[in-house]
């Protein structure tokens, strides 16, 4: 009876079916599986407002340098406001503000309601990524780099390859008058020209450039006031088989100003001048002009990352004659909105007027091409 009793007793933990020999521990497992089938996925959950504040907040600074701006979120909805935002590509922010996890709406406004108690004083920043005044794009002496292809119509090359070597960084930003902002920069660049119809590919001018800038913008405005040197040589394969040539020690140091406007979202005009403080040789006319307009699609295909764009530069100075130089571009622009500024460009190009390649300054030019153009 005492044995009946135990067995009595024991068979409740012995009750819990194997099904068919199954193990216990899968049955565990299996058990699990249920309770985290029937829990909602973290992925699925709704995003913080805490997660997306500090998201935005960081792609604001560190992809496009507004410092000057208030950010808050409310239910996934993102506003952004100041006058930092003034002159940023808002199509592109607010791409890259929507693909924010949780992100259900982005309002961006330029009304400086941020206050400057909510501010630190003396905000700055070294080494800010991107630049208060944009790049010139259709200036065939901007620095950046590219790779180009030209066919020419004029002079003794039939075909040729540019390229260009160099970049415009900002060393240091800060606050300024009227609700600004300013900016010291660092221009440096090379752009050398090859002959394609020559058996070794010779190079045949190398144009280096070196410049220092401040700049400044406020809202749809901006400018910029440098000191630049400028400095051309011959190629070395190019003199000994053109010895005819004669070759002149083309040397300067320009101080220019160059203004712009945002007029609507799609449409900059910029223009100013420039004097030669000094040059060698000490005959070449110091006074030079440029102005120009750039045009940026409203129409943007692939979800924005690319975007049909347009320029034309015009320059006009005393040691050609006055003569006026036509820089014209139009292609497409390749860029991904998490990346800020960084962009790709795909442009044909055509170009008429006296060369911009250095010791050629006093011929005319007349090219076609395309080339791919890139900005970091």
């Amino acid at each position: 009876m005492a044995h009946l009793a135990l067995m009595e007793v024991r068979q409740p933990a012995t009750a819990v079916p194997n099904l068919g020999g199954v193990p216990r521990c899968v049955m565990i497992l299996l058990v699990l599986g249920m309770v985290l089938l029937g829990t909602e996925p973290a992925s699925s959950r709704p995003t913080s407002d805490d997660y997306i504040l500090g998201f935005a907040t960081s792609v604001l600074h560190r992809e496009f340098n507004v410092i000057d701006a208030r950010v808050t979120v409310r239910d996934g909805v993102i506003s952004v406001s100041g006058s930092g935002l003034k002159g940023i590509n808002q199509d592109k922010l607010q791409r890259t503000l929507r693909d924010i996890e949780g992100v259900e709406q982005v309002v961006i406004s330029e009304t400086d309601d941020t206050g400057d108690s909510n501010l630190p004083d003396g905000t700055s920043g070294f080494l800010a990524r991107g630049l208060l005044f944009s790049p010139l794009h259709g200036d065939p002496r901007w620095p950046h780099f590219s790779a180009s292809y030209r066919g020419y119509r004029t002079n003794d090359l039939t075909a040729a390859f540019a390229g260009t070597f160099g970049e415009t960084f900002s060393l240091y930003r800060n606050r300024a008058p009227f609700k600004g902002q300013w900016e010291l920069v660092l221009q440096a660049g090379v752009f050398s020209l090859f002959d394609l119809s020559a058996t070794s590919l010779d190079l045949v001018n190398a144009d280096y450039n070196v410049g220092l800038l401040t700049a400044y913008r406020s809202g749809k405005f901006s400018g910029f006031l440098r000191l630049h040197h400028q400095s051309s040589h011959l190629g070395d394969e190019f003199l000994l088989a053109n010895q005819q040539v004669r070759r002149i020690n083309l040397s300067y140091e320009e101080l220019d100003v160059k203004l712009a406007y945002e007029v609507v979202d799609w449409m900059r005009v910029y223009g100013g001048g420039g004097y030669l403080v000094h040059r060698d040789p000490s005959n070449v006319d110091p006074i030079s002009t440029q102005w120009g307009l750039e045009f940026t699609s409203p129409v943007t295909f692939l979800g924005g990352s690319v975007i049909p764009i347009g320029y034309a530069d015009f320059q006009s100075n005393e040691r050609s004659h006055w003569a006026i130089a036509q820089s014209i571009m139009a292609g497409v622009r390749f860029e991904n909105a998490k990346i800020g500024n960084r962009q790709l460009q795909l442009l044909a190009q055509y170009f008429a007027g006296p060369s911009p390649d250095g010791q050629f300054y006093t011929q005319h030019s007349h090219w076609f091409g395309v080339g791919l153009h890139f900005y970091f």
